[in-house]
């Protein structure tokens, strides 16, 4: 077994770069070594709340180490859509008043990535576009009359009519003429989270289409009822109106059970047939836990998914705390948790040097480990239960690096804080 991430010690050592007769040592980063031809060559990523904009330390942490941030919840239908709807005097092609957009937390954001990019224009930060068409997080009201909660469903044809007018919408305005966010961003997930958590298919249910939702049928499968046009439509839709450059992606989690995969695989095939669609990648979530023996079905779900998709990114990494955690001796988990790290990181560094399969990004799900979302009680999307600590990602609570960044990063520990 390679030792502490033998694959990137290339790039370990200071990067010296002339600028007239003066030395620049560059610092290693997680941009610089995941970007480098060590690993896979591409984005490094984490996600942003709104919140972390007032932080200074977080924000600071967030310019220094990535190059890629996608809006925690900012950019879903929820947040743009509101809870309660607002409507503008236009009326839509069914009668009804069109609601207003809520861009406000979004743009925020984007702002502050517009300003650095422009004091920093060789350190460009890009934005993942996350999510168009969920299930989760999607208010109610917008499928239903008169955009009522309480109202009937719609009709399929005019659900599909308002799928269109919202991505159409929220494209359009980070990246229509005139938008001050033209480029930014340089992939959407446009479809999350839309086959079963497992194998569960059956005579009513042959392609394990997401039905329900914390026990309930989600809005997408009441209006619906298990035709899949909203999902192939919504790539048909992307494809209309997002810039060609602009990666479009299907994303999901429990993404290396091989029955998932597989009904993965088969929708993306499904989506590919659609005239006018276009899908680029395969977006494997990543909410992993160090119990889990699965490593080798990530990589065989990797490879099935680069044998559909021309690339694959990880979009939502961070790792459970083990069983055996006690809450305590946290350095024990630190170095379980730095091992598991360099099998993966060495594992798609080796796929992305296979011809025919391009890992184009990882993306961590959170700064550090404060602020993950695993420390609430969630099963849901590949969360933790909240019966244990956790502690999922490369910075610890205080946003300090943990042994899992030097193994990532192939350094060592700076000489403050070794003491």
């Amino acid at each position: 077994m390679k030792k502490l991430f033998a694959a990137f010690l290339a790039v370990a050592l200071p990067v010296v770069v002339f600028a007239g007769c003066s030395k620049e040592p560059q610092p290693v980063t997680l941009k610089s070594v995941i970007g480098s031809e060590d690993s896979i060559q591409g984005r490094a990523g984490v996600c942003v709340p709104y919140d972390a904009l007032s932080d200074d330390a977080r924000m600071e942490l967030v310019c220094r180490e990535y190059n890629s941030i996608t809006c925690e919840n900012e950019m879903k239908p929820e947040s743009i859509l509101g809870q309660t709807p607002t409507f503008s005097n236009d009326v839509d092609a069914y009668g009804n008043k069109i609601p207003e957009l809520d861009f406000t937390r979004a743009d925020a954001i984007l702002d502050y990535i517009l300003d650095y990019n422009s004091k920093n224009p060789k350190d460009q930060i890009l934005v993942r576009g996350h999510v168009l068409v969920w299930h989760s997080q999607t208010p109610t009201w917008f499928f239903r009359e008169g955009y009522s909660a309480t109202g009937d469903y719609v009709t399929p044809d005019e659900m599909l009519y308002r799928e269109e007018w919202y991505i159409k919408s929220v494209i359009e305005h980070f990246d229509g003429e005139g938008s001050p966010y033209h480029g930014l961003i340089y992939a959407w997930d446009v479809v999350n989270e839309q086959i079963e958590p497992g194998d569960r298919r059956s005579d009513t249910n042959p392609d394990s289409l997401r039905l329900k939702h914390n026990g309930q049928p989600t809005d997408w499968y009441q209006v619906f009822q298990g035709d899949d046009a909203y999902i192939t439509q919504a790539f048909v839709f992307a494809n209309k109106y997002a810039p060609a450059t602009v990666k479009l992606f299907y994303n999901d989690y429990n993404d290396s059970n091989m029955p998932k995969a597989r009904a993965i695989c088969q929708l993306i095939e499904k989506i590919k047939a659609t005239d006018g669609a276009r899908i680029d990648g395969m977006g494997m979530q990543g909410h992993y836990g160090i119990d889990w023996d699965y490593a080798i079905n990530i990589e065989k779900a990797l490879r099935l998914y680069s044998e559909v998709v021309d690339e694959v990114q990880i979009t939502e990494l961070d790792l459970q705390t083990g069983s055996q955690y006690d809450g305590y001796h946290y350095e024990e988990e630190y170095e379980r948790q730095a091992k598991w790290y360099e099998l993966f990181f060495n594992m798609i560094a080796r796929l992305d040097h296979e011809d025919g399969i391009d890992v184009t990004a990882v993306t961590f799900w959170g700064t550090h480990d404060s602020v993950s979302w695993l420390n609430q009680s969630s099963s849901v999307g590949g969360g933790a239960n909240g019966s244990r600590d956790q502690m999922p990602l490369l910075f610890d609570k205080d946003m300090n690096k943990k042994p899992a960044y030097y193994v990532v990063t192939g350094t060592q520990p700076e000489a403050a804080e070794e003491t």
